[in-house]
């Protein structure tokens, strides 16, 4: 049995040697130049649109997998960048979320995002246009809106930066999670804090989110404690190296799965209106959904109205989904699968909304409609409906992003759609 002057020999020891060893592996991962393996983590704060890309993997090895590659201003790099104004170039600044920014084609430079093959096929029939992809993970009307802005008042000083001669948003879906999000968190009126907007302009979550962390600074123990943790995480080439090691073979050249589509199956019943779908599975009537669906689709075209009001030409683009993209042997057939994996896109409620795949595809459809509807009635917006072009579900990863075949067909087909808009 070890005597007490032992034991804390052992502990002495090791407080010592711990330290000694971390410290002698962190010189040898950096003389031996591993940072270029720095699985770094996607979002930072961002003062103006909440959270943004935090680039720090701008200068690594552009064939990693496991994320996009930044240029020098901190946009996802696409093939063409211009290096001086006087180029004589025309500036497309796209807008967007995930699907836009490019999420799930990973790695060869960024080069099979869509994007990137927007940009590409923009380029075979005008090679003076240069894409912005100003698009990133998460970003609703509200935020493209503001990232427009900043574009526009960091522009004229930089230049390396086209003038932004058309805006190009690329997207729906996130406004309409956001509106999905509205008819979950529903529970007799509740609504959520002024201070919030009610999550239409950015997520609560995130908010809370940065509110913790940034909670430290006003001595908060435990919010310090785990930035400190964090900043231990993210400094460390060691650990960094293992991280990566420990993810490196989940994700493969040209594909993304957030296994958001695992197959539930139920036995065969009868289709639902979109009355009874509200009734049963969001404990909602029609009138009360109403009322729902109105405030976001006028909080999501009071966004782009705004945005197409700036000075320069403007194009909203309702891309397609997997939703929009069943077909009728998935929606009149026999297996009936659950929607799965989108607690984050909706508030992260306790209980996972459970609605099947072809109820979704009701309540998207109604929504999408009465959008598209009530941007036509102002006339003053340019849009093309995209909701449509995905010959099929497999041309989805998840719910909303892009295989690299879809990238590349939707890119070449809309690049056509957007030179016929430009040329009008």
């Amino acid at each position: 049995m070890k005597t007490r002057s032992e034991i804390l020999r052992f502990i002495t020891y090791t407080i010592l040697f711990i330290p000694i060893i971390i410290f002698i592996l962190e010189i040898a991962f950096v003389m031996l130049n591993k940072s270029n393996t720095k699985f770094a983590s996607g979002t930072v704060y961002d003062s103006l649109t909440g959270w943004r890309n935090n680039c720090l993997n701008k200068d690594t090895n552009p064939e990693n997998l496991n994320f996009l590659i930044c240029d020098q201003n901190g946009f996802i790099k696409t093939p063409y960048e211009t290096s001086n104004k006087k180029e004589n170039t025309y500036g497309v600044l796209l807008l967007g979320n995930s699907v836009a920014m490019g999420e799930g084609l990973y790695g060869f430079d960024n080069k099979k995002t869509f994007a990137s093959q927007l940009e590409k096929s923009l380029r075979i029939r005008n090679p003076k246009i240069d894409l912005i992809n100003a698009a990133f993970s998460g970003f609703n009307t509200w935020q493209e809106h503001v990232e427009a802005f900043r574009y526009l008042n960091s522009e004229p000083y930089q230049d390396d930066l086209p003038s932004a001669d058309l805006i190009l948003s690329f997207g729906g879906i996130q406004d309409f999670w956001n509106f999905i999000r509205l008819l979950a968190i529903n529970d007799n009126g509740k609504k959520t804090k002024y201070s919030f907007a009610n999550s239409m302009m950015i997520d609560e979550n995130n908010i809370k989110y940065i509110n913790f962390l940034t909670s430290s600074s006003l001595g908060n123990i435990r919010s310090g404690f785990f930035s400190l943790i964090n900043s231990l995480k993210t400094s460390s080439k060691f650990l960094s190296y293992i991280e990566f090691l420990g993810s490196r073979n989940k994700v493969k050249p040209g594909s993304y799965e957030k296994k958001q589509l695992t197959i539930n199956l139920e036995p065969y019943t009868k289709n639902k209106n979109l009355e009874e779908i509200l009734n049963e599975k969001l404990n909602l009537n029609f009138e009360e959904y109403e009322k729902i669906k109105n405030y976001a689709i006028q909080s999501t075209l009071r966004n782009i109205i705004s945005t197409a009001n700036l000075d320069s030409k403007y194009i909203y683009v309702y891309a397609p989904n997997y939703f929009s993209s069943l077909s009728e042997e998935q929606l009149n057939g026999r297996n009936y699968k659950y929607v799965v994996g989108i607690k984050h896109l909706v508030g992260n409620p306790i209980f996972p909304l459970k609605i099947l795949e072809r109820e979704m595809y009701l309540i998207e459809k109604d929504y999408r409609e009465t959008l598209l509807r009530e941007i036509k009635k102002t006339r003053t917006v340019n849009y093309i409906d995209y909701s449509l072009k995905a010959g099929e579900t497999s041309w989805f990863l998840d719910y909303s992003h892009f295989t690299e075949f879809a990238a590349s067909k939707l890119g070449s087909e809309l690049a056509i759609d957007i030179l016929d808009a430009i040329n009008k």
